[in-house]
């Protein structure tokens, strides 16, 4: 055998080294580096000279590696020898015993030979045959065991060898082990020499921080004293500025008493002028009431006559045979439609008017701007030259299903050369004065010449509505106009014959047979007599409509299609439209018959390649004709529109700025840039403008409302124009613009409308026309400056003007200035002008009014879009400017918010822009002028100035009650329109004034406050809710408050928001037992004052608490925090002169007594008060102790639960799912191995019909979890537990307070709740408890703080872990564990150290009960803030077993030499837990010699001291055995054990003692087992022991008898008569006789037994029975003797008689049974 050694000298690898010491490399580097570290930083006192001065005598960090590794090979040598040492002598002693075994055979085969040459002497055929085969059995029990020597000396030579080798080995390092212990007591010595330098430098900065902490507390302490010293300058500073208040005080108050009084004044007023108003309203009511009762009599007349006709003709109905409701309702009816009709008629016959009145303006307007602006309508013979040759024209023809006459065209104005280019219809469509010219087309018959049009909506495909749709007639007649019913074209039957032989006949049969099947695919539908006609299937949707789609993505739709037809159809799927093939996909399993009402699906499915719109249709075929479903896919598009096409500015005076905004929405799908701009150009009605002020004022400006109204009127139907002419210009390019120029929309005042033109313009048509030549030359030059790409200005000056002007001409001729001729009428755009708006986005567009002149202007703008398909967008702004030579700066004065009864002021600007001065007159509404007026009331304003006027506004509280128009009294506001008439001017210059007029009062909810009774120890706390009933915010205090009242918060002052409600704590502390009554006021700023008055009673009570207020200590949930105080009774003295008594108010003093007292801690409460109820003597105290426990609620912890369960439920379906999944992949995967080849493909190459399958998956997803109750949980369950853990830590913590009443009554208290106390006498005690989230907790077993143990029997040792966690956010440094108790079952076998943040702890325990009873124990784990509470529970169990055994003897019965009997007995397990049981004799016992050493049983004659070992056998081996000895019983279960009985030799006391130990410790039973060992078959017990039962160990000789006969035997028998008066008692005794039934086959199996000389025995009073019998084999035969005393008998001398007993068995014994007897007292 190959040995392979290590040698550990040998140079190793260091990455080996590292690999193997990798975890312990780190703690010496570290090490080290610290140590570096120290010696650097380290002052100069620590002597380097205490460690080795060169490095070479330093252990390096490579040797300590190799010592390491050199000791622990070394310590695996020293290991092996040992274990070699320890199989050399296991198997010596194996060798030992087998050698002795061996002798112990040899001696038994010399011992059996002997006895076979004896038994083959006496010619004993069995003895011999039974010997020999006993000598056989011993011959071969020495041949196995010689070859078990063999074997053993093999294995012993290999083990010596193995052995030795070891040693060798050993001995190999023994220089290297001398050497490594040297270099091992050297590094020791190093790492204590570092420590203690270590230990001289932590003591070092020990000393260092203690003097740093010296000076902090002495900064500290200095730092105190500078703030005390600041604190008493503070308050004498603040005595001193109370001495100067307190001068002040006195003028105020008298002020504040003036204002009192007057205001009493003013409500007194006040309430008179309401009187009064009330007295005229009751009036009023009066006069009102009787008209009131006139109109309701006559209302109530007119309904009974109604009534009464209707009656009437209902009565006449009924008369006549008709049902009345049905008459008078179709009556009703009608004469409902005649009022509606009639109404609808003149309705109609308006608009009719309104509509001719409408086309004769737009004609007269037309006209007139053809006048005006020639320019702009294009003339035919100068565009002739620039129109291109037009193709052959064919008329278009357009009709509209809805029987409208509009037209709508769409054609692009391209030039012909661009048309051929790109391939499609250019249509061309021009204007010449107004009327529409003819369009041309190409000639293209492949092209369609009719598109959707850009107003052309597409419904929806999930809309059922039904658009009306325009059809257009194409130039070739199809299936448009002409509907034919379906049949199927003859010549598809051409292509399907394909059979190159067959034929003609064969082909023209085939096409009949085809011919006749296709006549049959269609067929008329018929039901009830009625024919089915329309479309048979229903799809929903109705159109299937891709909309907004992008290139490149995939599409899918549902469709769902209905047979809707009387009876069952079919549906097949013929194909969809040619050019939709390439996009659009189909799926379609056709379903077969379908019944009425069934249906079936569809799935399309579109992928677009290319941004174009496509239309089409999936074509079907049913049984009553085909069918199709449209398709209409539609590309992104723009859907531009504003919100209002109409922006009034009403009435401004010139020089003002106003602001208007539009919003632009896109409803689409697409962006696009947009541009928002004003339409250039001059309109009529923007020149007419009134004239200026500037000393040419001759008329009033006209009213704007009958301006606007007609106006617009006039614009809506312009808008509507708008919209028709651009439905036909669908794509209006640039190239438009440029060959043609833009044609704005404009509206033209009707001439006869003369309230709508200005003053000037009425009546004098020369000078319109005269004004509108002249304009022409300007218009001409701004369109010319237009062109050009900067803005131009007009020099009013160069241009030459004929004729008389108007003042907007005569303003521009006079101009200095550059002049914008797009801003001369005061409109323009604001800044967002332009930009990109995005789909389903929104602008603002910006319009800005910022007049000039005056007049009325009417500006168009427009918005346009780069996207070719969204049309421009009009809108029109309208305004009106008015020029008045004074005029307001500000025309609303905005005095925001007043208050009633405090005066406000503000300053009017007038402003006069005339060049003479103007005389003003300032007036103010009659029925305001009690509240407001304007000083000075008239002035005159200078030319070219300002007049300022002053406005003064004091709101009386009369306002709410004079019913102005001008004030609404539930909002308060106030709208004054105010007016200043100026002499010379019709137009009063009018401007408003805006106030809010609001109260300044505060209002408690209760005036009388009760605060009850209160204990001179606590506080009565009442809230009151304070209400601002101003809309402004307003200041308050609480003022004057007396000394045991406090107001909180921030004592009383604080600042009251508009409407706002606040409460207010008043807060009630007396300081002695009396009757209190006092009033609170409380002032606003504006030195209101508002009273509430308030009353108590103050209690002092018997008893006191030391501590009103205890404050915990931050406490961990599932933790507990102790505190303590006392309750002391004072009372021990009733004079009330001498000190305070107890007493409520002034109510009767209090006894002196012993007074008891009681906390009741509320339910809910986590607070235990121990003892909660006691008696206190006067002048003594109690300590009562007070426990917190917090923990979460059970509500809290519940849901969190419900929630764990759903997500354990949600995971396991989500794991079942996977399973199912994986399952059924598995099985498809099995089928697919399975599967046939694949079909055969169609010549085309693609699949046949019916060929493509489509697997369903039947897992449709994880089953669905239904939450369970909250109350359903289980509080020993998972989840429960999960879910208080979870809680735990996100437990965030809080504060609770909590008041525990202490009831006190004077006397001796009784039971809990039956303590009859005073409600008034109750104290209060307060309890603060922080509660904190706990730093460690229990993460094993789903957080169970509990570890049960379980059944552990007495005696064995059981061990459990749990494991915690910090779950704090910081390092823990220590955990202290609690002390168990030393002596208890429970053991901490680990030890537990710091742990870091998130790091956990595995904590060992042991069990070991000591006792059958339940353990229960308290572990605690104790950090620096929190404590946890593990739990410990076990039950020790006792275990308990049953024996079958009646008796504690187990008698073997009697058995012959060398031969054995069996008997069984059970083992019932009692107890409730699996035990483990051993068999043990005392035979076998160590002790057996120590118990045998005294004297005898006999010798002492003592019971107790009877040994339960009898007689052994001589050959060493036990005479009693028990199978099996050792076992495990499970609980409830039973063991069977058989016990052998096999004796060597003659002997009746044959005994042992049997022991049951449990767990091999407790002993469960002890009982004897006994036996008796006969020479022969027949043998005599039951008679007096007359030799010990202690077999003796000499050989006793032989007694020489007669040949032929056995010794004789004597047997006692003593017989115990009792003596009486008159007789004596009959005394009995029993003989047993038995037969032992024998193995051996030739020994007689019964025997015989017989009694002799009966006679001599009977006359001495002796009887017996039976005299002889036989005994069966294995059984005993009794026999009973008898004895009385014979007459004459002798009392005090004995009788004695013997007799001889006989038994034969397989020899002949002779017995002499020995009777003596003897008569005895009782």
């Amino acid at each position: 055998m190959e040995v392979e050694y290590y040698d550990p000298r040998l140079p190793e690898d260091d990455d080996e080294n590292d690999m193997l010491f990798g975890d312990e490399e780190e703690g010496p580097a570290e090490y080290e580096e610290e140590s570096g570290s120290d010696d650097e930083f380290a002052p100069t006192e620590f002597d380097e000279n205490e460690h080795p001065s060169t490095p070479e005598q330093k252990i390096t960090r490579q040797e300590q590696l190799r010592m390491l590794h050199l000791r622990k090979y070394l310590n695996e040598l020293s290991d092996k020898v040992t274990q070699k040492d320890y199989m050399v002598h296991k198997t010596r002693d194996e060798l030992k015993r087998c050698r002795e075994k061996i002798t112990e055979l040899e001696r038994e085969r010399d011992g059996v030979y002997g006895q076979m040459q004896h038994a083959e002497g006496e010619e004993n055929v069995s003895a011999f045959n039974r010997l020999q085969a006993q000598h056989e059995r011993v011959l071969m029990e020495l041949v196995n065991e010689g070859d078990i020597e063999d074997d053993i000396k093999k294995t012993l030579d290999r083990a010596e060898y193995e052995f030795a080798q070891a040693q060798v080995e050993q001995s190999k390092f023994a220089l290297e082990d001398e050497e490594l212990k040297k270099k091992e007591i050297q590094y020791q010595q190093e790492r204590s020499e570092a420590a203690m330098l270590r230990n001289k430098k932590e003591q070092y900065y020990a000393q260092q921080a203690e003097k740093k902490h010296k000076n902090r507390d002495k900064e500290h302490v200095q730092a105190l004293r500078e703030r005390e010293r600041k604190h008493r300058q503070a308050i004498h500073d603040a005595k001193k500025s109370r001495e100067k208040a307190s001068k002040y005080l006195k003028e105020t108050m008298a002020k504040i008493r003036l204002q009192d009084q007057e205001e009493e004044e003013r409500n007194r007023d006040h309430m008179k002028k309401r009187m009064g108003t009330i007295m005229s309203l009751k009036k009023d009511i009066a006069d009102n009431r009787e008209n009131l009762n006139a109109l309701q009599a006559r209302d109530k007349y007119m309904k009974h006559v109604r009534q009464s006709d209707l009656d009437n003709q209902r009565s006449s109905v009924i008369a006549e045979g008709g049902n009345p409701d049905e008459v008078l309702l179709k009556r009703l009816t009608r004469e409902q439609f005649d009022k509606e009709k009639g109404v609808f008629d003149s309705k109609q016959r308006e608009r009719q008017v309104h509509i001719a009145a409408k086309i004769l303006r737009e004609e007269n307007r037309m006209k007139k701007r053809m006048q005006q602006q020639p320019q702009l309508w294009s003339d035919p013979k100068k565009d002739k030259t620039k129109r291109v040759p037009q193709h052959k024209k064919k008329k278009l023809q357009i009709f509209q299903e809805s029987g409208s006459s509009s037209m709508e065209y769409n054609g692009d104005v391209e030039d012909s050369s661009s048309a051929k280019e790109t391939g499609h219809q250019g249509v061309r469509v021009h204007h010449t004065n107004g009327h529409m010219g003819t369009a041309s087309s190409d000639e293209d018959p492949d092209v369609s010449p009719f598109t959707l049009t850009a107003d052309d909506k597409i419904p929806d495909s999930d809309s059922e509505d039904e658009q009306v749709k325009d059809l257009a007639k194409p130039e070739f007649e199809g299936m448009w106009n002409k509907h034919k019913p379906y049949s199927v074209p003859t010549d598809i039957s051409a292509p399907i014959i394909k059979h190159n032989k067959a034929s003609k006949m064969e082909q023209d049969i085939m096409r009949k047979v085809l011919d006749k099947h296709r006549e049959g695919i269609v067929v008329k539908q018929v039901a009830a007599g009625r024919e089915f006609k329309g479309c048979p299937f229903y799809s929903k949707p109705d159109t299937i409509h891709f909309k907004d789609f992008d290139v490149g993505k995939s599409y899918k739709k549902k469709v769902i299609l209905t047979n809707v037809s009387y009876s069952v159809n079919y549906c097949k799927l013929i194909g969809i439209t040619e050019h939709l093939k390439d996009f659009i996909d189909v799926f379609f399993d056709p379903p077969g018959q379908l019944s009425a009402g069934m249906n079936c699906e569809m799935l399309v499915t579109f992928s677009p390649m290319i941004n174009e719109e496509l239309t089409g249709d999936v074509k079907f075929l049913a049984q009553t004709g085909p069918f199709s479903i449209p398709i209409i896919c539609s590309i992104k598009r723009c859907d531009l529109s504003v919100d209002t096409h109409k922006v009034d500015f009403g009435t401004t005076v010139i020089g003002e700025t106003l602001k208007r905004t539009i919003t632009l929405t896109n409803n689409g799908a697409l962006g696009t840039k947009y541009e928002f701009a004003k339409v250039e150009g001059l309109k009529p009605r923007t020149l007419t403008t009134a004239e200026t002020s500037l000393g040419r004022l001759t008329t009033a400006d006209t009213t704007v409302k009958a301006q606007d109204e007609p106006a617009a009127d006039g614009d809506k139907e312009g808008e509507k124009g708008k919209k028709d002419k651009k439905k036909g210009d669908k794509k209006e390019g640039k190239s438009e613009e440029k060959i043609e120029p833009k044609e704005q929309p404009v509206e033209e005042k009707q001439p006869g409308d003369a309230g709508n033109v200005p003053i000037e313009t009425v009546g004098d048509d020369t000078t319109q026309g005269q004004s509108h030549d002249m304009l022409e030359p300007v218009i001409e030059e701004v369109d010319q400056e237009r062109s050009t790409p900067q803005t131009g200005t007009i020099d009013s000056k160069s241009v030459a003007f004929t004729g008389k002007v108007t003042s907007m001409v005569d303003f521009l001729e006079h101009s200095d200035m550059d002049f914008d001729i797009s801003t001369i009428d005061g409109m323009k755009v604001g800044e967002n002008h332009s930009g990109v708006i995005g789909p389903f986005l929104s602008v603002k567009l910006e319009i800005i009014w910022h007049p000039t002149i005056p007049g009325r202007v009417d500006t168009d703008f427009t918005v346009s879009f780069d996207d070719p398909e969204s049309d421009t967008i009009t809108c029109k702004a309208i305004a009106n400017a008015i020029d008045v030579p004074c005029w307001v700066q500000r025309q609303t004065v905005d005095l925001k918010i007043c208050m009633l009864d405090r005066l406000y002021q503000d300053t009017i600007i007038v402003n006069n822009r005339a060049t003479t001065a103007l005389r003003l007159i300032f007036e103010v509404p009659k029925e305001l002028r009690d509240h407001m007026e304007l000083l000075p009331k008239t002035g005159y304003i200078q030319a070219k100035s300002q007049f300022q006027a002053q406005l003064k506004f004091l709101p009386r509280q009369s306002i709410f009650e004079e019913k102005s128009k001008y004030f609404d009294p539930e909002t308060g506001v106030l709208e004054v329109p105010m007016e200043i008439q100026v002499a010379d001017q019709t137009r009063p210059v009018p401007f408003t004034v805006n106030a809010v007029v609001t109260n300044s009062d505060l209002e408690f909810d209760q005036n009388d406050i009760d605060l009850g009774y209160c204990t001179i120890y606590e506080s009565v706390k009442t809230t009151i809710k304070l209400t601002n009933k101003s809309i402004l915010p307003q200041d308050f205090g609480f003022v004057g408050i007396p000394d045991y009242v406090d107001v909180q918060p921030n004592d009383g002052f604080g600042t009251l928001l508009p409407l706002e409600t606040i409460e207010m704590d008043i807060i009630f502390s007396p300081s002695k037992a009396k009757n209190y009554s006092f009033e609170l006021t409380c002032k606003s700023l504006i030195n209101r004052i508002f009273k509430i008055k308030c009353h108590g009673i103050g209690v002092h009570p018997p008893l006191e608490l030391s501590h009103q207020i205890i404050n915990f200590a931050a406490t961990t949930l599932n933790d507990v925090s102790s505190a303590s105080f006392h309750v002391i009774n004072s009372h021990i003295s009733t004079n009330e002169y001498t000190h305070p008594v107890p007493r409520i108010g002034k109510g009767e003093i209090a006894p002196v007594c012993p007074t008891s007292f009681e906390f009741v801690v509320p339910e809910g409460v986590p607070l235990t008060i121990s003892p909660a109820v006691g008696t206190i003597d006067p002048g003594k105290g109690y300590r009562i102790q007070i426990q917190y426990s917090p923990r979460l609620l059970e509500k809290f912890i519940r849901k969190e639960s419900v929630k764990m369960a759903v997500r354990n439920m949600e995971a396991k379906a989500e794991r079942e799912y996977q399973e199912a999944l994986l399952k059924e992949k598995e099985s498809e995967e099995q089928a697919a191995k399975k599967k046939p080849p694949p079909p055969k493909k169609s010549p085309k190459g693609k699949p046949k019909a019916g060929d493509t399958t489509s697997v369903e998956p039947e897992v449709k997803g994880p089953a669905k979890v239904t939450t369970p109750h909250a109350d359903s949980i289980d509080k020993n369950s998972d989840e429960y537990h999960q879910a208080h853990t979870s809680l735990l830590r996100t437990f965030t913590g809080n504060f609770n307070t909590y008041v525990i009443p202490c009831y006190v009554a004077s006397g001796k208290a009784g039971k809990p709740g039956e303590l009859k106390y005073s409600i008034h006498n109750t104290l209060y005690l307060e309890v603060h408890c922080p509660v904190i989230k706990p730093q460690i907790v229990v993460i094993s077993d789903n957080g169970r703080t509990t570890t049960d143990f379980g059944d552990v029997s007495i005696g064995k040792h059981v061990i459990k872990t749990f494991t915690i966690q910090n779950i704090s956010g910081e390092c823990i440094e220590k955990v202290k564990i609690s002390l168990l108790d030393p002596v208890g079952p429970f053991e901490v076998l680990n030890a537990l150290g710091s742990l870091d943040p998130d790091e956990s702890h595995t904590l060992i325990c042991s069990f070991t009960p000591t006792s059958g009873r339940v353990f229960y124990e308290t572990l605690e784990l104790q950090c620096p803030n929190s404590t946890l509470r593990v739990t410990l529970a076990g039950h020790g169990v006792s275990p308990k077993v049953n024996l079958s055994l009646d008796t504690d003897v187990l008698d073997m019965g009697s058995v012959l030499v060398n031969e054995y009997v069996e008997k069984s007995f059970k083992i019932k397990n009692a107890s409730s837990l699996a035990i483990e049981y051993r068999i043990n004799l005392d035979s076998n016992s160590l002790t057996k010699q120590t118990q045998t050493q005294g004297l005898p049983q006999f010798v002492k004659r003592d019971p107790a001291m009877k040994a339960l070992v009898g007689t052994q056998n001589n050959n060493g081996k036990s005479v009693f055995d028990a199978v099996p000895t050792e076992g495990i019983i499970s609980a409830g279960g039973s063991k069977e054990i058989t016990l052998t009985f096999a004796p060597d030799h003659y002997s009746e006391h044959y005994a042992d003692g049997i022991r049951i130990e449990l767990f091999g410790q407790d002993l469960a039973h002890v009982f004897q087992a006994i036996g008796q060992c006969m020479p022969h078959i027949m043998y005599v017990t039951g008679g007096d022991e007359l030799a010990p039962d202690v077999e003796s160990l000499s050989v006793l000789p032989d007694q020489d008898e007669e040949e032929g006969a056995s010794p004789r035997k004597a047997v006692l028998l003593t017989f115990n008569s009792v003596s009486k008066e008159v007789e004596f008692t009959t005394a009995t005794r029993e003989l047993f006789i038995g037969c032992v039934r024998t193995m051996a086959v030739s020994q007689k199996k019964n025997g015989e037994f017989s009694f002799e000389n009966l006679n001599n025995i009977n006359a001495k009073g002796f009887n017996l029975d039976p005299p002889k019998g036989q005994v069966e084999a294995g059984s005993k035969r009794t026999i009973v003797f008898t004895w009385s005393p014979p007459p004459g008998h002798h009392p005090n001398q004995p009788c004695e008689a013997s007799i001889m007993l006989t038994i034969k068995g397989d020899a002949t014994d002779i017995y002499r049974v020995l009777l003596r007897a003897l008569v005895v007292s009782e």
